[in-house]
């Protein structure tokens, strides 16, 4: 039987919202999530099937285009795919996030490692113990995700310490928390002002409970806000990586 690309439906509620109605870009990242994990199951590849086979996938990229921001009230559809193992590293996944009327507001991208937890390091996607079906050429957003290289004036903003609410299942920050981090290092008028049109997380090393990062924010250029997080007591030691698109 050919396999179908997985979609869930999502409403906007109070609680994903933030004090302009509009829906939390962290909140989106968790949609995104919840749909990721709904199309591992639903292809046989789920967590706990994996880790009891002894592995595991991290998220190491995302990149989002956003086109309209949801607000309170507004139901959305997210598909996900997988389209692609590049280079035998990581497997590409992708999404498409529609409007009720069927109208694109989003497209994004991400890249993923299989983990071997017996060894800690990564593996050959393709030798997944539970294939992983691919679609393909086809591409909600084409373009890789690089590395993103420090900018000029950093400027410390603040410390994050990870907390029980920031961890996940596999005992790390969860990959949305560092959004709210990232936007929380925003001033509200430029939030206010400029609507974000992209973000691009890069996830480098895990932030364990009770870690401790630096938020540093470099210098904007005409277009973007980039936002690193370090490790406060190695400033070398880069944690998460983030550039802010902003419209015009």
């Amino acid at each position: 039987m050919e396999q179908e690309i997985t979609t869930k439906d999502f409403d906007v509620r109070f609680s994903d919202c933030d004090h302009h109605s509009r829906l939390k870009l962290s909140n989106l990242f968790l949609f995104m999530e919840e749909t990721a994990i709904a199309d591992a199951e639903r292809g046989g590849f789920g967590l706990w099937k994996m880790m009891k086979a002894g592995y595991t996938t991290v998220i190491t990229r995302f990149k989002i285009r956003i086109l309209h921001t949801p607000v309170w009230g507004e139901k959305i559809s997210i598909s996900t795919w997988a389209k692609e193992f590049y280079k035998d590293k990581v497997c590409l996944k992708d999404y498409s996030i529609i409007d009720s009327q069927g109208n694109s507001i989003a497209q994004a991208t991400s890249s993923w490692l299989l983990v071997n937890l017996k060894t800690g390091k990564a593996e050959n996607p393709a030798n997944s113990p539970y294939p992983i079906p691919l679609f393909p050429g086809k591409n909600a957003l084409p373009e890789m995700m690089e590395i993103l290289n420090p900018e000029i004036e950093p400027k410390l903003i603040r410390q994050e310490q990870a907390n029980y609410s920031d961890l996940d299942m596999n005992n790390h920050v969860n990959h949305c928390r560092y959004v709210d981090w990232v936007m929380d290092s925003l001033d509200a008028e430029e939030i206010k002002e400029r609507r974000v049109r992209s973000i691009q997380m890069n996830y480098i090393t895990q932030i364990p409970l009770g870690g401790k990062v630096n938020i540093v924010r470099f210098k904007n250029t005409n277009h973007h806000a980039y936002i690193f997080g370090m490790n406060s007591e190695d400033m070398t030691q880069c944690h998460f990586q983030a550039r802010i698109g902003f419209a015009d």
